[in-house]
This record gives structure tokens, C-alpha cells and sequence, in this order.
């Protein structure tokens, strides 16, 4: 049996090939598939966890760090799970060699809390509902609304049956954008310091210049001299500006529904070629998830008679 205390057991996003692998990377010497028995794997409010489950059985990668790194390594990871949702716990985990290593593992904390779902014996981000059937079911609303629902003013009849699925769709939409966040930087750190983060982001940067969205501005609700713009470099902000304003007033005027429609079609497109570009997903993958066809832009363009910009 082979001992190495400093060794990490990762079930998660930290795996390699995962979102936030890019966290753990520079301390590691070595990433080896392993097994975790004696827990089972869950799923709560979109981030996995493990607890005890006699006959259970996890997979994940065992991170060996480099010499003299083990400190830095997990006090990295330590600083990316934080301490609200996960309790650091010494086990044995068998590497694909079959050696068994005792190693460092983060398990939920109140794991019978927060309606969790059991999940298979290994977790990927790929897999996640809102990224898959979840950004699918936006954009095919997005798109019928846009080819079949016209912009109006407030005070016209029919708005309220117009406007609130596509403030509700929206609202999802930026849920997929937090939960993209999450798993990227970490639960433990504040939602606006992720988005923050993510703001700085070059794949992010680039995801934005394909995207080619939309312009708009939008100023804060609760201060009317703040504004951010889209596209740029304020572009997740602007678009989560508007979020923020439909869940802190509830507007609703003639320039919120074209806000909110152009917001929808360009942080949707964005985030297909984001998650695209960073998600585990074979090339065919990639290319099905952000293909032309899974994009609203020319739709909206074609739909509300403006030229392209």
C-alpha cells in the first residue's frame, strides 16, 4: 500500500479537463484516474459533492503535486471548494494501477440538505441540464418568439402576455451564466466577483467577438449615472445589469423589451461559443453545440427588419 498524504482525490470540476482545472494545474506533477469506494456521488444546486454510502463507488483523478508544492496545491483547492459546502476528509483512494493512496478529499457538508440527486459513479460538466437541454430549450423560445412576436410599449394590449416569458427566459438564461461561474471559480467566492472575474476572461473575451452581438446600454436602476455597454469588454456586466434590473424593479417600458431581447441574443450566443470552447466536449461536440444553426443573431436581425452591425 502506498502512502502519499499530500495527494488530492477531485470528483469534480477540478478533474482534469474540467472548468476549473486551470486552478490546480501549475502545482501538479501528476493526474491518474481513480476510485473512491465506500461513497456515493450527488448532485446539489448544480455542484456535486460525495458523502459516505456503504457499497457506493466514485470516480474522479487523483492530483499528486509537485515537490515542495503540497502546501500551495491545497490551499489552492481549499480556497476553491470553501468551507460552507464541503469538509475536508483524509481516505483511500485506488489509482488506475491499483495502488491505494491515501489522499485528501472535500465531501458535502449536509448532505441530506438541499434536495440532492444521486448521480452516476463519475460527474462532468458536459452533462450539466442547463448546458445541454437547458440553453436548447432557450434558444428554440428565443427563436419563436423572435420570429413570431413583435416589440411593443407597455401600455398596449397584449404586452404582459409578450413580455414576461421572455423576462422569465431570460432570467434563466443568466442562471446558466451562474452556474458557469460557479463551477469555474468556486462557490465560495461572492456571485459578483465571479462575474467580475469571468468579465477579465480572454476565452470569455473571445467568446464575445464571435458572438458579435447586439449592441445595447443599460444603466443601474438604482443609480441611473452608472451604465455598461455590450459589446466589449463590460459585456457580462451590461448583460447582467439588465438581470438585475428586471429582478429589482420589474421594468417594463417600450426600450426594456428590445433591451431585453437583444440582451437575450447576445448573451445566449456568447455562451454557446464560451461553453463550446471550455466545456469536455469532443470536437463534434464543439461543433454541434456552437454551430451557426444554435445561434439567435441572424434571427433577430431578420426578424425586427435592422441591419446587421
Amino acid at each position: 500500500m502506498s502512502d502519499d498524504p499530500e495527494a488530492i482525490f477531485v470528483y469534480g470540476s477540478l478533474c482534469c479537463g474540467e472548468l476549473a482545472h486551470w486552478q490546480v494545474e501549475p502545482w501538479i506533477s501528476r493526474v491518474e484516474h481513480a476510485e473512491l469506494a465506500g461513497y456515493s456521488l450527488y448532485v446539489r444546486d448544480g455542484l456535486p459533492f460525495i458523502t459516505d454510502v456503504p457499497g457506493g463507488s466514485v470516480r474522479g483523478n487523483l492530483l499528486t503535486p509537485m515537490a515542495e508544492r503540497a502546501d500551495a496545491l491545497r490551499r489552492q483547492v481549499q480556497e476553491y471548494e470553501g468551507k460552507d459546502l464541503y469538509i475536508e476528509r483524509r481516505v483511500r483512494a485506488k489509482a488506475e494501477t491499483g495502488r491505494e493512496v491515501e489522499a485528501w478529499v472535500y465531501v458535502g457538508r449536509s448532505p441530506s440538505s438541499g434536495n440532492p440527486q444521486l448521480h452516476e459513479q463519475q460527474w462532468s460538466s458536459a452533462d450539466d441540464p442547463l448546458f445541454s437541454g437547458g440553453m436548447d430549450g432557450i434558444f428554440g423560445i428565443a427563436k419563436r418568439h423572435l420570429e413570431t412576436v413583435r416589440p411593443m410599449p407597455a401600455d398596449m394590449k397584449g404586452f404582459w402576455d409578450a413580455f414576461l416569458p421572455i423576462q422569465g427566459l431570460y432570467l434563466t438564461l443568466c442562471t446558466v451564466l451562474e452556474r458557469y461561474t460557479a463551477l469555474v471559480f468556486g462557490p465560495k467566492l461572492e456571485p459578483g466577483k465571479r462575474l467580475s472575474r469571468l468579465q477579465g476572461d480572454s476565452a470569455t473575451t473571445a467568446a464575445v467577438a464571435r458572438a458579435d452581438p447586439p449592441p445595447i446600454e443599460v444603466r443601474d436602476s438604482r443609480d441611473p449615472r452608472k451604465r455598461a455597454r455590450a459589446p466589449g469588454q463590460s459585456s457580462i456586466g451590461a448583460w447582467y445589469q439588465v438581470r438585475s434590473n428586471l429582478s429589482h424593479r420589474g421594468k417594463a417600458a417600450f426600450t426594456d423589451f428590445e433591451l431585453v431581447e437583444r440582451s437575450i441574443v447576445g448573451l445566449h450566443d456568447t455562451l454557446r461559443h464560451l461553453l463550446a470552447s471550455q466545456l469536455p466536449l469532443t470536437d463534434t461536440g464543439q461543433r454541434s453545440f456552437a454551430g451557426e444553426d444554435r445561434m439567435l443573431r441572424a434571427t433577430y436581425w431578420q426578424s425586427r427588419g435592422a441591419e446587421r452591425v
